[in-house]
């Protein structure tokens, strides 16, 4: 899921009569990520082998409050109203990208490319008083080799003291069961002869 608001307040009188000067402006602080992260996401296994997608965006946006079921989203992005009957109908048994903007939030999202390790830091690590970072997890998506791709959510990250970087992940996969992984930032980038990256969901708001 991206509101700015500003508010304005104008003293004619004052500024006639000379009253007060102009203030200086504040700088933005940046954001200063710790070193390891883990956010409290509760995995959600995909209901079936095609909705990695519906449950990456089950994750995220019950982390930020909003429960949608996975089976929802398909009756949404397939443009059906039997996807939650049992067992799935067929038909709703398909691949999809997250509709985060249908329920409510609005995101930012890469086209074939990961975040940065900086950027995936910022995005991850907790906000503090006055540090502008963004405390949310965000949907990532790997295109296999050959045919399909596969759509998890980065929970966390680390970095050990021999200077690896790691990314926490809570991957829907297998149907049901789904796991907690970690694996390095380069993994999470690409790996040869696997998979490229796809593309990211972030600053889901």
């Amino acid at each position: 899921m991206l509101v700015r608001a500003l508010l304005i307040v104008g003293l004619a009188a004052a500024a006639s009569s000379g009253a007060f000067a102009q203030a200086a402006p504040t700088a933005v602080p940046s954001c200063d990520p710790p070193s390891t992260m883990e956010l409290q996401v509760t995995l959600r296994p995909q209901k079936t082998g095609m909705w990695c997608w519906a449950a990456s965006g089950q994750m995220v946006m019950e982390y930020l409050g909003k429960s949608v079921e996975q089976c929802i989203q398909a009756n949404y992005r397939l443009h059906r109203s039997d996807c939650c009957n049992s067992p799935t109908p067929d038909e709703c048994v398909s691949g999809g990208w997250p509709e985060f903007e249908r329920y409510g939030f609005q995101f930012k999202r890469t086209n074939g490319t990961p975040l940065t390790w900086n950027q995936l830091r910022s995005q991850l690590a907790a906000k503090k008083v006055g540090e502008p970072c963004s405390f949310t997890p965000f949907a990532f998506s790997w295109r296999w080799i050959g045919n399909g791709g596969h759509m998890m959510v980065a929970t966390g990250y680390t970095t050990t003291p021999d200077g690896k970087n790691y990314v926490h992940v809570n991957d829907p996969w297998e149907p049901n069961i789904g796991a907690t992984r970690t694996i390095l930032y380069e993994v999470y980038d690409q790996l040869p002869g696997d998979h490229p990256h796809w593309d990211d969901f972030y600053d889901i708001r």
